[in-house]
């Protein structure tokens, strides 16, 4: 049995499940910019979450991109940044990078990432020289500017974004070949999965596990 959890953001209802019988426990990134908890809760949240995942390797940590606009190197900002707090924020996320990724690859060909690889994203990839999906793990850690927001749509729905960027609508118009994604990100009001063709004429899934305070988790 394995778990994922959509955007927190400060939240601490991941608590009520970390106790269960799992093989692994996927968190979908947005550890931060909650509009209704006060800075230290997030803080404090997002610390002892970097604790139990140092202690335990089966809960894996995804990078959303609430959080990648604190860090070195990033020079854009999203709603709902903390300017205030700004280098406290970078300065955890930077102590715990090295158990944030970008996307995380099952052994049953599942991704799991903060909003989802396209087609396109992974076209660009290979050309780029790196030709498998966990290879954008170590594209990020040599250029962290391959994240950056792009295309001309504000709410990001656009083919051409990242995984940490792109929203449901253009995920489904260019999925993945191969693979079933789990994605949060964008807000649901409930976990929902959807099945289509991919350009190979399989089907696969994508499942939305972003259910904002309807705390919900997805087990897979």
């Amino acid at each position: 049995m394995r778990l994922a959890i959509g955007d927190i953001h400060g939240r601490d209802f991941w608590k009520h499940y970390i106790g269960e019988d799992f093989d692994e426990f996927y968190f979908a990134g947005d550890y931060f910019d909650s509009f209704d908890l006060p800075f230290v809760t997030q803080y404090r949240n997002f610390t002892e979450l970097c604790e139990i995942a140092r202690k335990d390797e089966r809960i894996k940590l995804c990078l959303g991109n609430h959080d990648y606009h604190y860090l070195e190197k990033v020079t854009e900002l999203y709603s709902g940044c903390q300017e205030y707090h700004f280098f406290d924020i970078r300065r955890i996320l930077e102590q715990n990078i090295d158990i944030l990724k970008v996307v995380y690859v099952t052994w049953d060909n599942y991704i799991i990432s903060h909003a989802g690889v396209s087609a396109w994203f992974m076209t660009r990839m290979k050309n780029a020289g790196y030709n498998n999906v966990e290879d954008i793990n170590t594209a990020f850690n040599e250029n962290r500017a391959i994240l950056n927001f792009n295309g001309t749509d504000p709410y990001g729905d656009n083919i051409t974004q990242s995984p940490i960027w792109i929203r449901p609508a253009s995920l489904e118009k260019q999925p993945l070949p191969g693979y079933n994604q789990i994605v949060g990100h964008t807000p649901m009001r409930s976990i929902r999965t959807v099945s289509l063709p991919d350009k190979k004429q399989n089907y696969i899934t994508i499942t939305y596990i972003d259910t904002h305070d309807r705390e919900s988790v997805f087990r897979f």
